[in-house]
């Protein structure tokens, strides 16, 4: 069990490395198959078969005119646990003018002559991070650093150092925050908007979004989500406002669902953690019956005031009932494009100002 775990902590974190190590002789290179994995499983490192592990990384080594024996040591530290695990390679021979490439498969084989040998393991460490691996099956959140030196067994001298750092983040959580509300859980909400501001919360990077109209004929959140899309894209940040133009227009009086997917490179390739269907009902006021720009006015509206705010404003005995955008806009008294407006906008989304107070006038 102690040799197999030394093996298991071998292969979750020597596959992390990318770089470029130069030396006064020979050289090192490696690198990841997949540059952007972001979360590693435990069940992708069965040591006891090491032919069936997936090719994570491949290292490559260049010698130059003239013959060595050399030898790899790693040292492997970590940010929540300190200095984790430290190996070496037995001694391996370098013809002159070779150039060959290893995976990590060799590193863990038994019989490969890269076996890292006299891998030793901080116990207390190893405790604290099996613990979090068994709880989670995947290598924790954390930033790791890997110590590389490359010697020379005949001439010591002839060595270098070499330190570098990967974050991994394991996204694992998505959760949808407006226009709407999970679906099932009472009756939808309606928006005055045909543009409305999707938002969400995820510690992924990418994302698929997908809005559904929800048709008769259909029995079930996952049937409305199968309907031929109003809009799919993908997109790299956690808010997204419905295009004005190139996407399905919504229509009043109708119902949309929406989902969104956050893509994640992990160890076994790419995987899809899908959220919640949430869905609300463009409403047939005034406002939501106006032009296409006029009625991208008025989701900027609601995106500085707030969907509550502006329902309450064009209700029937809101100040701002059956009232129809100009589509004049001033910032600062001076006329003011959309797209100037929109920046203005995603500055208060940033925190860069804030809305103390609003007024209407006539």
């Amino acid at each position: 069990m102690k040799q197999y775990f030394r093996r298991t902590l071998l292969c979750l974190f020597f596959p992390l490395l990318w770089a470029v190590f130069s030396f006064a002789q020979p050289t090192v290179e490696a690198g990841f198959y997949n540059e952007k994995i972001d979360m590693f499983f435990l069940d992708d490192f069965d040591l006891s078969n090491p032919s069936a592990n997936p090719p994570l990384f491949w290292i490559r080594i260049t010698n130059d005119a003239t013959d060595r024996n050399v030898t790899l040591t790693l040292n492997v530290e970590s940010e929540l646990y300190g200095l984790l695990a430290s190996g070496t390679t037995k001694p391996f021979f370098l013809s002159a003018d070779t150039v060959f490439t290893i995976t990590n498969c060799d590193l863990a084989a038994g019989a490969s002559p890269f076996e890292l040998q006299d891998y030793t393991i901080n116990q207390e460490a190893a405790t604290e991070l099996t613990n979090a691996i068994l709880s989670t099956g995947m290598l924790p959140s954390d930033n790791y650093r890997f110590q590389l030196t490359l010697e020379d067994v005949e001439q010591p001298a002839i060595s270098s150092q070499e330190e570098i750092s990967v974050e991994i983040t394991n996204p694992t959580t998505i959760e949808l925050v407006s226009p709407g509300q999970p679906v099932g859980e009472g009756e939808l909400p309606i928006i005055y908007t045909r543009l409305p501001q999707f938002v969400w919360d995820s510690n992924a990077k990418e994302f698929i979004i997908t809005v559904c109209e929800k048709l008769p004929t259909n029995s079930s959140p996952e049937d409305v989500m199968d309907n031929e899309p109003r809009y799919s894209g993908s997109i790299n940040s956690t808010n997204f406002l419905y295009p004005a133009s190139g996407a399905w227009p919504l229509e009043p009086g109708k119902t949309y669902y929406w989902q969104v997917k956050a893509i994640v490179q992990s160890s076994s390739g790419t995987i899809e953690l899908k959220s919640e269907i949430w869905g609300f009902t463009i409403g047939t006021t005034q406002s939501s019956r106006t032009s296409g720009q006029q009625t991208f006015y008025l989701n900027l509206l609601n995106d500085l005031l707030g969907e509550e705010v502006v329902q309450q404003l064009f209700s029937d005995e809101g100040e701002l009932h059956d009232f129809t955008p100009t589509g004049v806009l001033l910032i600062d008294g001076s006329p003011a494009t959309l797209q100037e407006l929109q920046n203005l906008v995603q500055q208060i989304r940033d925190g860069k100002y804030k809305i103390k107070s609003f007024q209407i006038t006539q």
